[in-house]
């Protein structure tokens, strides 16, 4: 009997202290979104981006009022607010021109900017046109 008892004890023992070897599943890390690098000679980025166009609005995100051949609204991850900016587009050169980025807007995200224009017509005409955007600068 007493055989049987010190067996119990010590099976209860062993199975309460030995670790289990069931790995928990373990969650990886997130990967932090790939930041832009600047060009070190130069200090400046050359993107490809889409353009589309608009002319509402009577206060930009950064609180000024939109001007045509100035103001682009852009997704601050990709290019900062009050970043200037040189936009160059071969299909319609009348817009190549330094930009400041002073608005965003709701569909406007990854590589995409948006013109501002003063009618409506000049954005229909517009439409959506790929352009090179040279990030010059933020300015102080």
């Amino acid at each position: 009997m007493r055989v049987i008892i010190f067996s119990i004890v010590i099976l209860a023992f062993l199975t309460i202290n030995i670790p289990t070897t069931a790995m928990e599943p373990t969650i990886p890390a997130p990967t932090p979104l790939p930041v832009p690098v600047q060009e070190p000679s130069r200090g400046e980025r050359v993107l490809m981006m889409e353009a589309t166009a608009y002319c509402y609005g009577y206060i930009t995100k950064t609180g000024t009022s939109p001007r045509e051949g100035r103001t682009i609204a852009v997704d601050p991850e990709v290019i900062p607010l009050d970043s200037e900016v040189y936009v160059s587009c071969e299909s319609w050169p009348e817009i190549d021109g330094t930009y400041i980025a002073e608005d965003t807007g709701g569909v406007i995200r990854g590589h995409k900017i948006d013109l501002y224009m003063e009618s409506e017509d000049e954005c229909w005409a517009w439409g959506r046109r790929q352009v090179e955007v040279r990030v010059l600068g933020v300015r102080q």
